[in-house]
């Protein structure tokens, strides 16, 4: 099929060298046979044709002023029944049923370049290029480089983004020409736009709006990534690691990259806040069911996130103080127009009032991007990518004490390069670096509440990840485009050290030494994205990955199909079918509270866990700005993961693969959304009914139960009012059905010749066993909360804006959302399950933030 396409293009191209040659004809009115015996006279080719199927009599007089062979040609034989032959330097005229096609003679050349704002020069993703005369457009792509075929002569073209002018531009193609285009934004205070920016209509996927919606703030910090949680089949799960499920999937089948690095736990507060810092970024993308075949290693989802470049024009900033931390992000140019800086910190600062609430909870945390922006001449671009933060958090309630610390470092180099008029390669070198350390306190008191254990069991766990890639776009027309590309990546995981002692233990060299598990990954991808006409859009691809861990190796084709047939202007249908493939596993130790998860990679006993995915789509868009979606999907998934039943994975020892079990999942459902914009008003409503199931061979003799991330119901509303250019008022409601979990049938004491016990009921220390037979049998209360927030905007000056909001979070005090524990005495031999937590109880925050 490539060879094919690219052959006709070939072949096009050498007819149309031809009729791109100079001619200027000697005059301007005449017959056919007058302007074809002109040709053969004056210019280097020669026309041979015969009067009896030509009305070589006609007479015609040019339009305009052609300078071409092939823009006479299309005036001369247009509705004249031919056909036409090249063969050494001639063109042969033959009779033909039907006239040539309209656009036949025509040279067609690129208008390509790279749009940009106007005030700092930053690039702008899916911003839109249209030419309304024949209907034809593009966007540009994730570092605003653009490509359009154009015929020759006088052209009218718009390119416009969400939020900014719309811009014409008139342009006389006799050539390829570069066209670089800066767009000037509205207003001076766009951050006040509550309207989410569009997507691509045959990219039918999540866009993160850039602007500050107060629907989006959690305890005074704006999160892009809550924009998400508000759309069907995106669950977030607070209080896990990484706390995003999509689509029935655990978190670990996410995978979030950070200006192409990975980051393999990209959140604070245990999956509250995500380290996506609003001010620093340029697009954020979520794919859940349509997944271009660049993208990979995950089942449920991809978050593409690119920072920006830096503005090149000025210097300029945003600082934000709230009631859960600081930040401020600064950028401006090195030298103007060539090179820009970009620095965004932000640190957490809420512990003293944890500690006067005595919630129990301590909390620190930052975040560190750095981006360096050069230009080397007009086609290529080098930028270095920065990224560090850091978790501590302590939790004591009730008799649980736990303790974490976790952090993300992450650098990048990245190439850009301009090749031709349609054709953008990007290459980069990636490493990505995962600590996380986490203990557990275990305290443990008789039936008279005297002390009998007090010992902390620590665990370790790292994963550093190199990866170097390339990709080319190279659009052959309009209507076909070609992406290519590759990438080699070396993974390197200290799986799960422990060391249980009396004290917690914060220093990874504290650990014993475990051997590291590395592997080796090689990947190629093509996809194509064709337009055969107006209604119709699709992109079939294919991702071949080559997998190495020791002596096992596994190579995997996940093909990818996305199509979209449009029924009008208003209505689409679409439809997805998605392979993918997943070498790494993150595994949970169920007895040792929370952030407890561990890496491990693929073996000849564990395989790469695989997904199948169909997907079908309805949309609706009118005039007015109301927008509705559905969809339907089935997904299966094969060899995911779950303990060994009375198993425990940290324990420094090679045969860990055994305390681990494969098995089957399904995951299906129905997701709608309605989003209504207005001048003052943005309302948004999404349902989600969803089915999720696993099945193991040896939990609940081998009978299929619902997963533990089972949700059957989900809805989230939000509001948003603009009363004036000054306030905004928001309201977030969500309502979600309970966890799933099991209760053990046996609690019993660990008889372990270590633990000396020798009389279960006086016993000097000992810790319990649970025993489940059955599996995920018991759901906990649904889940519901309502945030509230307003936001008041001024202008302090030239070019300086500030934001002051204020809120309440989880205004009626809903516990925590899926967090149980057991309690229970060995003497009173009693057990009960609690669900009350409250991490964050009813919390009213204000932050202020100011932009220069």
């Amino acid at each position: 099929m490539v060879v094919l396409l690219i052959s006709v293009q070939l072949t096009q191209a050498q007819r149309l060298s031809l009729f791109a040659r100079p001619y200027t004809p000697t005059f301007d009115h005449g017959s056919i046979r007058d302007f074809l015996n002109d040709i053969n006279l004056n210019s280097h080719i020669f026309i041979e044709y015969a009067d009896n199927f030509i009305d070589t009599g006609k007479i015609i007089t040019l339009r305009g002023s052609p300078e071409t062979i092939g823009a006479v040609l299309q005036q001369v034989l247009a509705d004249q029944k031919v056909n036409l032959l090249e063969k050494n330097n001639k063109l042969i005229l033959t009779p033909s049923p039907i006239p040539l096609p309209e656009d036949f003679f025509i040279s067609w050349y690129s208008v390509y370049g790279y749009i940009k704002e106007t005030v700092s020069g930053e690039p702008l993703a899916d911003a839109t290029v249209w030419q309304p005369d024949r209907q034809r457009g593009t966007y540009s792509n994730n570092h605003g480089y653009y490509t359009i075929l154009l015929p020759e002569g006088r052209n009218v073209i718009y390119l416009s983004y969400a939020g900014y002018e719309t811009h014409r531009m008139e342009i006389d193609l006799k050539a390829s020409t570069r066209m670089d285009v800066h767009l000037t934004p509205k207003s001076e205070i766009e951050e006040v736009t509550v309207t989410p920016a569009p997507a691509a209509t045959e990219i039918e996927e999540n866009k993160a709006s850039k602007e500050a919606n107060s629907y989006d703030i959690i305890l005074g910090e704006s999160d892009a990534l809550r924009s998400f949680y508000m759309d069907p089949g995106v669950k977030n799960i607070a209080e896990i690691t990484y706390g995003m499920l999509v689509r029935g999937g655990s978190p670990d089948e996410n995978v979030f990259l950070l200006d192409g690095n990975p980051i393999f736990n990209p959140t604070h507060l245990l999956g509250t806040l995500s380290i996506a810092n609003k001010t620093s970024l340029k697009s954020m993308y979520l794919y859940k069911k349509n997944f271009p075949a660049r993208y990979g290693g995950g089942l449920s989802s991809v978050i593409d996130v690119m920072t920006k470049d830096g503005n090149m024009q000025k210097w300029q900033g945003e600082a934000n103080a709230g009631l859960l931390a600081g930040s401020f992000t600064l950028e401006g140019p090195i030298k103007k127009d060539r090179s820009s800086i970009m620095v965004s910190f932000r640190q957490s600062w809420i512990n003293p009032i944890l500690r006067m609430l005595k919630s129990g909870i301590g909390v620190n945390f930052y975040d560190l991007h750095f981006k360096y922006t050069q230009w080397l001449g007009k086609k290529d671009k080098i930028m270095i990518n920065g990224y560090a933060g850091h978790d501590e958090m302590q939790l004591h309630q009730n008799y649980s004490n736990n303790q974490q610390r976790w952090g993300n470092k992450a650098a990048s180099l990245n190439w850009n390069r301009l090749l031709s008029s349609r054709a953008f390669i990007n290459s980069s070198f990636n490493v990505s670096n995962y600590d996380n350390i986490a203990g557990f306190r275990y305290t443990l008191y008789d039936s008279t509440g005297r002390l009998m254990q007090n010992r902390v069991y620590n665990t370790y766990s790292s994963i550093r990840q190199y990866n170097l890639r390339t990709a080319l776009e190279f659009s052959a027309n309009n209507n076909v485009k070609f992406n290519i590309g590759g990438k080699a990546s070396y993974t390197r995981i200290r799986p799960f050290e422990s060391n249980v002692s009396a004290e917690f233990i914060d220093q990874p060299g504290d650990f014993e030494a475990f051997p590291p598990l590395s592997f080796r990954e090689m990947v190629l991808f093509y996809e194509n994205e064709i337009r055969p006409d107006k209604q119709f859009f699709f992109r079939p691809g294919v991702r071949v990955s080559f997998y190495q861990y020791n002596d096992f190796k596994y190579t995997s084709w996940q093909p990818r199909l996305y199509a979209v047939y449009k029924l009008d202007k208003h209505n689409q249908l679409d439809f997805s079918y998605n392979h993918m493939t997943q070498y790494l596993h993150m595994v949970t130790n169920p007895y040792m509270g929370i952030n407890s998860d561990a890496w491990v990679p693929s073996t000849a006993e564990l395989n790469p866990e695989e997904s199948d995915m169909v997907n079908l789509g309805y949309s609706y868009r009118d005039n007015k700005k109301l927008n509705i979606y559905a969809d339907v999907y089935y997904k299966q998934l094969k060899r995911v993961t779950n303990y060994a039943e009375g198993k425990n994975l940290f324990l420094n020892t090679a045969n860990w693969g055994d305390n681990v079990q494969l098995g089957n999942g399904w995951c299906y459902g129905f997701e709608t959304k309605a989003e209504r914009n207005t001048e003052n008003w943005y309302l948004h409503l999404s349902y989600t009914l969803s089915w999720n199931w696993r099945k193991f061979a040896d939990l609940n003799n081998g009978a299929k139960f619902p997963f533990k991330y089972d949700r059957r119901h989900e809805i989230n509303a939000a509001a948003t009012y603009k009363y004036n250019k000054n306030w905004t008022f928001s309201a977030f409601w969500m309502f979600a059905t309970g966890d799933v979990y099991s209760l053990p049938n046996q609690v019993y004491p660990d008889f372990d010749d270590a633990q000396q016990i020798s009389d279960p009921l006086a016993p000097r220390e000992y810790r319990l066993i649970y025993h489940s037979s059955n599996a995920k049998m018991y759901r906990t209360l649904p889940y519901h909360r309502l945030d509230v927030s307003a936001s008041n905007y001024h202008t302090l000056g030239n070019h300086v804006t500030s934001r002051l909001t204020a809120g309440v979070y989880n205004i009626y005090g809903s516990p925590s959302q899926y967090v149980y524990d057991l309690e229970g005495t060995l003497g009173k031999r009693s057990l009960i399950v609690t669900t009350k937590y409250q991490f964050f109880k009813i919390t009213p925050y204000v932050s202020y933030t100011v932009t220069f």
